[in-house]
């Protein structure tokens, strides 16, 4: 276990537990993405729970789920905006015979 009180002590021990546990393999570019995705999962899971601690002792599991679906749709109605923007932009240069 790393005493957080003597910081320079418990890098050197992760760093030795690293150089004893590390193995070498070759990445494939899948491996890579894999590896990412779980990544993202896991800071995403993280990130919910945080969520779902911070304000279970205030809503309900029927307000939390509201809560999250209002999200969702928050973040539905603002990339379909930047769509439009973009979208917009893109008819706009080729009307004009700007595309190359």
């Amino acid at each position: 276990m790393l005493d957080i009180d003597k910081p320079m002590e418990a890098i050197d021990e992760w760093q030795k537990w690293y150089r004893e546990n590390r193995t070498v393999r070759t990445s494939t570019p899948q491996n890579i993405l894999d590896t990412v995705k779980d990544m993202s999962v896991q800071k995403a899971e993280e990130h919910f729970a945080d969520t779902i601690v911070e304000f279970s002792s205030e809503l309900s599991g029927k307000e939390l789920y509201k809560a999250f679906y209002a999200a969702a749709i928050a973040n539905l109605d603002a990339a379909e905006k930047e769509y439009q923007k973009a979208k917009q932009l893109v008819d706009m240069l080729r009307c004009n015979n700007v595309a190359p």
